[in-house]
């Protein structure tokens, strides 16, 4: 798995911030949902325990974290870089993509891709780049936990080593294919960079997420891949995740065999995102076309909470406020009581410095999608307003964030996925369990508070319409931008009036 990007489904371990947060709310409100929560509930809900793990850093500063657990004969590796499309340079988006490609393609002393190499172990494996991190994670029978170590050091030991014009250009096609299978051949697929890019100013280092279109990777040299992204590659930028049948103490003396001697690198100088607030802007409206589409969608985007902002339980507290399927106020007023749509979600989306609060809306045939966006502002307004989140709502969030995230960290992958990414965002590989219980004791104030100070006029609003049925778009009237891309084109179309 390759895909990057915040709006990518993977539907995997919510503690760890990996699905939407509504992915199976079905399923794990079932009983919930049918009234054993709220006015019926007497108990009160039950902390979150944290996982147990093991966690040192070495001399030369990579920060290994160990969750043994013997339930089944398989472990978990993952190997976190604190660098993502965020740390790109300004013109040349991708480059850090990339390289996470180029780093899979074998390393000194391993002469074939890793993929490959852990698939003849009767593993599986793959790597990812988000907005903050290149990661890589395998999975593999537990005998094999040794293997993998020396092969994950051979690849920090020397990054990118075996980068050369053939395999750069290779994998230019590759992350090209990527681009087309996730967003260029999917209906309304573009609309992932076009979000964040209207939300962040151009220049930001969250305007463009990781799969955005670089006309600059074709041309890209070896030398200049390793100049941007082997200061990032080091021990000290780096953190170690495993969870899985092994021996805490023996698999520490092999952390510290295979990794111990690699060498630091120069500390990494960041640029200081002040973006925890939204900024105050004027709203803007934009247009997408696809010929390929049969069905229009709302999308309304605020900038939102990061993953370690004290405002993030709040905020997921309020997507459920308004979107929990069959009790969320939006889901209820618009699927059930008005039946103008099949489907409303919302979701904080948490980067490690700000976020991206949205809602999609999915309206049923025939429905206008300007009274749904007066039905989502007026009910937005209520919640801030006269009819603040009930005890009752807040308890049911609680409740269903309780048990995802007890229920999604069952899989080793999602334990360490989870440590690692606590580690790298807060320094804090429990935060998950912190922030889960800290929810327990949230109020209608606080969630009032949020939806006031996140859900304002600055925000986007986004209509998705079938090629050619611009009089389907929400407020037709109002000025808006038609950001359509012509077939072959890397940018958007000029705004219309």
């Amino acid at each position: 798995m390759e895909e990057g990007g915040f709006w990518y489904l993977e539907c995997m371990n919510r503690a760890g911030r990996l699905f939407p947060f509504f992915c199976a709310a079905e399923l794990l409100l079932g009983p919930l949902a049918r009234g054993s929560v709220g006015a019926q509930s007497t108990a009160p809900l039950a902390p979150l325990r944290p996982l147990a793990y093991t966690r040192f850093t070495l001399p030369n500063g990579l920060v290994a974290i160990l969750n043994e657990d013997h339930a089944t004969p398989i472990v978990s590796v993952q190997v976190w870089y604190h660098v993502g499309s965020k740390d790109d340079d300004p013109g040349r988006p991708g480059l850090v993509h990339l390289c996470e490609h180029l780093s899979s393609q074998g390393s000194p002393h391993l002469s074939q891709p890793q993929q490959a190499f852990y698939r003849s172990l009767g593993g599986t494996s793959g790597g990812q780049t988000t907005e903050d991190v290149t990661k890589f994670f395998i999975t593999v029978p537990s005998n094999e936990l040794e293997t993998v170590l020396w092969t994950e050091s051979d690849r920090m030991a020397a990054p990118l080593a075996l980068a050369d014009s053939q395999r750069v250009a290779a994998v230019g096609r590759l992350v090209e294919q990527e681009r087309r299978q996730n967003v260029d051949n999917v209906p309304f697929g573009v609309y992932r960079e076009l979000i964040p890019g209207s939300l962040f100013p151009d220049g930001h280092p969250y305007h463009l997420e990781p799969l955005s279109q670089n006309a600059a990777s074709a041309t890209v040299t070896p030398a200049a891949l390793r100049a941007k992204c082997a200061p990032y590659y080091t021990p000290n930028n780096a953190v170690l995740a495993i969870s899985g049948d092994f021996d805490t103490p023996a698999a520490r003396s092999l952390v510290e065999k295979y990794f111990a001697a690699i060498s630091n690198g120069p500390l990494v100088t960041r640029a200081d995102l002040n973006v925890e607030a939204p900024t105050p802007r004027a709203e803007r409206r934009l247009v997408l076309e696809d010929a390929r589409a049969n069905q229009t969608r709302l999308h309304i985007a605020w900038r939102g909470a990061s993953y370690g902002s004290p405002d993030r339980m709040a905020a997921l507290a309020l997507a459920s406020v308004l979107s929990l399927p069959r009790f969320g106020r939006l889901s209820k007023l618009l699927v059930h009581d008005r039946q103008l749509a099949s489907s409303v979600t919302a979701d904080n989306h948490d980067f490690e410095k700000s976020g991206v609060f949205e809602i999609v809306v999915v309206p049923n045939a025939g429905a206008s999608m300007t009274a749904i966006e007066e039905l989502v502002d007026s009910t937005i307004a209520s919640l801030e307003t006269t009819t603040p989140a009930t005890s009752e709502e807040i308890e049911r969030f609680n409740a269903f964030n309780g048990v995802n995230a007890s229920t999604s960290l069952q899989l080793h992958v999602a334990r360490a996925d989870t440590l690692a990414h606590d580690e790298v965002f807060t320094g804090n590989p429990s935060s998950y369990a912190s922030q889960n219980n800290a929810a327990l004791a949230l109020t209608s104030a606080d969630v009032q508070a949020v939806a006031r100070r996140y859900l304002t006029q600055a925000r986007v609003v986004m209509s998705l319409v079938p090629g050619g049925k611009l009089e389907l778009i929400s407020k037709p009237n109002a000025p808006y931008t038609n950001v359509t891309r012509p077939p072959g084109s890397a940018g958007p179309a000029a705004a219309r009036p």
